[in-house]
This record gives structure tokens, C-alpha cells and sequence, in this order.
């Protein structure tokens, strides 16, 4: 199973030192909360089905 969760590519961020690094924290934090809320998904009691659901749903947050 796989999902794909697209975000901005800080590494082609232009403009000043602060917006290249708030590019680069925006992708850190959009990749943190998705991976928490990927560790906290019930895997024991989850079916097939509704873990794509979630996984897509997590791609969308």
C-alpha cells in the first residue's frame, strides 16, 4: 500500500533568507502532522479499505 502526500518542494523556494526558510519550516510541519497523524491510525483493528480512506484523507490535511 502506498500514499502519496505532495507538498511543496522547500529545495526550489526563492526570494529572501526568511521566506526560503519559511518554506523549508511549512514542509517540515506539514510532514510532521501527517506522519503523526499516520502513527496514531489503529492499525490492529483497521481494515484495508478504511486505512487508504484515512491515508488519503491525511494527504488532504
Amino acid at each position: 500500500m502506498t500514499a502519496h502526500w505532495g507538498i511543496p518542494d522547500p529545495a526550489t523556494a526563492q526570494g529572501s533568507p526568511a521566506e526560503i526558510e519559511r518554506a523549508c519550516s511549512q514542509a517540515f510541519q506539514s510532514l510532521d502532522r501527517r506522519m503523526s497523524l499516520f502513527l496514531c491510525l489503529p492499525f490492529a483493528t483497521i481494515d484495508t479499505f478504511a486505512l487508504l480512506e484515512k491515508l488519503s484523507e491525511i494527504g488532504k490535511s
